[in-house]
This record gives structure tokens, sequence and C-alpha cells, in this order.
């Protein structure tokens, strides 16, 4: 029987290279102490498919960006299940969600890049419309 915390099998299952090609990038990764690959790491590929390339993305800015990590296949393992991008794409992500509110609220026109336009034509940075106007639901 089902884990209800197991996640359930996505329809799109990756083929056996795809699983390896995946695996290969894993080992190529410079880290200290360097990933090792057991069935753990291969079972979450397979089920976790859709996450593995941001969870792939997460584990290179963590390397790149933490103290230190003693266990890079539990980052992996643990981005994979719970869908952890890198942070520049949930910063993407909040600014897009954050547009779409104030599009309907008439606050801004348009966005291109990092700025947005207000009704008035005016081109503002992105990140100081959001704090000039905090997301109400």
């Amino acid at each position: 029987m089902r884990s209800l915390l197991e996640p359930i099998e996505k329809s799109i299952q990756p083929s056996n290279q795809e699983v390896q090609e995946v695996l290969q990038q894993l080992r190529d990764i410079p880290c200290t102490p360097q990933f090792r690959l057991n069935a753990e790491i291969q079972r979450t590929v397979r089920r976790c498919w859709a996450n593995v390339p941001g969870a792939i993305a997460y584990l290179k800015e963590a390397i790149r960006t933490w103290k230190g990590i003693k266990s890079p296949e539990a980052v992996f393992v643990a981005a994979c299940k719970e869908g952890r991008k890198p942070e520049s794409a949930q910063v993407k992500s909040a600014a897009k969600d954050w547009f779409e509110w104030a599009r309907k609220n008439r606050i801004v026109i348009a966005m291109s890049g990092e700025v947005v336009y207000t009704q008035e034509g005016q081109a503002v940075a992105v990140a100081e419309m959001m704090r000039r106007f905090p997301v109400k639901e």
C-alpha cells in the first residue's frame, strides 16, 4: 500500500537513458563531498521527474552559495520532492505573480525584463514597484 506522503507517479515516465543522463549530470557536479548515487537518488529521479531540472539547478546554487554542505544528496532529494528551484527562478516567479496582480488592479500596464510601466507610461524597476505596492488580496 502507498503512503499518503509519497508523490503520485507522473503519467510521464523517464526512459532509462534519460535517467542515466541525469545521474551522469549529478556525478559531474563538482562538490565536496563527492555526489554519491544510490537507490534513493534513482527512485527520486524517477518519481519526481518533472522537478529534476529545478532540483539540479537548486543544488548547484546551494553548492555555490552555502557555507558547507554535508550531504549534496540530501539537498537534491529534498529539492526534488518539494519542487524547489534556485532563488533566481523563485524571484522571477514572485515578480510575475505580482505583475499579474498589479495589472488586474490597474497599477501597471506592461512589464519588460526588470521594468514595469505605470498607467502614465512611467518606467519603474519591478522591485521598487513591488515595495511600493505590496499584494493585497
